[in-house]
């Protein structure tokens, strides 16, 4: 796009809106996300990571664009995709991600959500439906196509893929702004490449996302950009804990500590005066107001153990082959809070931790890493076929990434490396016999083998 309005970024170089898109980019609503850390508190561990929502959505934005010009989508489709990409995060809460689980709990008794369904999804669509911000700005019946775009319910199946699919507009540009934030190489690809290496497959009754012949080791290096930004930066250990403890103190704010705006911030009802009050919180508000609260509670002591990088420690991590039994296995893998909270307990109660500061984390998955990329039709003058059909590289990176992690943080202590080598090796030995003990009892209770 060579008119309009222009804003220099440092990813992607020149970003080019046109005068509707730069009034979104300037309201309110839209500007809130200036104050929403892209990757939360990751730059505990990258000191550059203060990069937002914001300047990820104007990437976006601009890549959705490209895509959509290197299709050759007409101009209307063209428009609502890039508005689709300007407006996808617009409904994240502070901290973004870290905050979803909570926010699905407790909104889950006020709303029915779809399986695989977001909660920040629905309040999107809400915000780009019913926020007078956007009222004399895009259409109704804009509006109302750019939130059925988002959930795959208009038009041909590609104006989906190009904003959230397989290889869409949001991880080109976030792999590249993430990769350049924290200083690291891991997820760099040629971006140039890959866009031009994009093409459509038409069936009878729909349009897809595909790649060409000559675009397959473009998409293998795409594959390993994000299984290294994953692996090396989305699942660091100290950002895996920031992200963790955080949660932790949001829930125990709501659930223990009795907080009553924090439960109300994190409870969706539909309602639009929710999405008003929910419109003015951003990372850095949430985090005044909560070291503004008691220092008894446990949502300040977390908070403040995160402003001071006072962090837990990861006193216990294990793969899934580690573990000694099926039953174990089964049992820590499964979705089973009952059990995480016994066995937080139990370890609070062994090393005089108070267990609510006990954190069991079953959701360190490398697997879904490549999963999307590989069904992704590569094109032939015969039958397309699928990608991992085609490369060579996909197999054996999948294979190497079918990894699910085990790991407990907790407020452990130690006076030296001496001493921290003679803890680690207690914490390993005696959490792995709670595990088979627990396993073992489940076992009996069920009166013989689980299956």
């Amino acid at each position: 796009m060579s008119s309009g309005l222009e804003i220099r970024d440092p990813v992607h170089g020149f970003i080019y809106r046109e005068p509707q898109e730069q009034e979104i980019v300037d309201s309110s609503t839209f500007q809130r996300l200036r104050k929403l850390k892209q990757l939360a508190l990751a730059n505990l561990v990258y000191p550059g990571a203060n990069h937002t929502r914001f300047d990820h959505s104007l990437g976006a934005f601009h890549v959705a664009g490209r895509i959509s010009q290197r299709l050759r989508l007409d101009s209307n489709e063209a428009r609502l995709i890039r508005l689709a990409a300007l407006l996808h995060d617009i409904g994240h809460a502070p901290f973004s991600h870290v905050s979803e689980p909570i926010l699905k709990k407790h909104s889950g008794e006020k709303i029915k959500l779809k399986p695989k369904q977001q909660v920040h999804e629905l309040i999107s669509a809400q915000i780009i439906q019913e926020d007078p911000s956007f009222h004399g700005l895009i259409l109704e019946s804009d509006r109302q196509k750019i939130v059925k775009l988002l959930n795959g319910d208009y038009g041909y199946t590609v104006l989906k893929d190009i904003v959230s699919g397989p290889v869409d507009a949001d991880k080109q540009d976030y792999l590249l702004r993430d990769s350049y934030f924290c200083g690291v190489k891991y997820g760099l690809f040629d971006i140039e490449r890959l866009i031009n290496s994009l093409d459509l497959l038409d069936d009878e009754e729909d349009r897809f996302l595909a790649i060409s012949k000559d675009g397959i080791h473009v998409l293998e290096q795409f594959v390993l950009a994000k299984y290294y930004m994953s692996t090396q930066v989305y699942r660091h250990r100290i950002r895996l804990i920031a992200d963790e403890m955080i949660g932790r103190a949001i829930s125990l704010g709501i659930e223990v500590d009795g907080v009553d705006w924090l439960r109300k911030l994190y409870t969706y009802d539909g309602s639009i005066e929710f999405i008003q009050e929910y419109l003015t919180w951003n990372d850095e508000r949430l985090t005044i107001r909560i070291l503004d609260g008691s220092h008894e509670s446990y949502v300040w002591q977390m908070f403040d153990r995160l402003a001071r990088r006072k962090l837990l420690k990861c006193i216990f991590d294990v793969t899934a082959k580690d573990l000694p039994t099926p039953e174990s296995k089964m049992l820590v893998f499964a979705d089973d809070d009952k059990f995480l909270g016994k066995l937080e307990k139990a370890i609070g109660d062994r090393w005089k931790y108070d267990s609510n500061l006990v954190i069991c984390n079953n959701r360190v998955i490398f697997k879904s890493a490549t999963k999307t990329e590989s069904e992704i039709s590569v094109l032939h003058p015969g039958k397309p076929r699928q990608f991992h059909e085609e490369s060579t590289l996909f197999s054996a990176v999948n294979e190497a990434i079918q990894e699910q992690r085990f790991q407990v943080y907790a407020p452990a202590e130690y006076t030296d490396e001496r001493d921290k080598k003679r803890q680690s090796r207690e914490f390993s030995t005696e959490i792995l016999d709670m595990i088979g003990n627990m396993a073992g009892g489940q076992k009996q209770e069920l009166g013989g083998d689980v299956q």
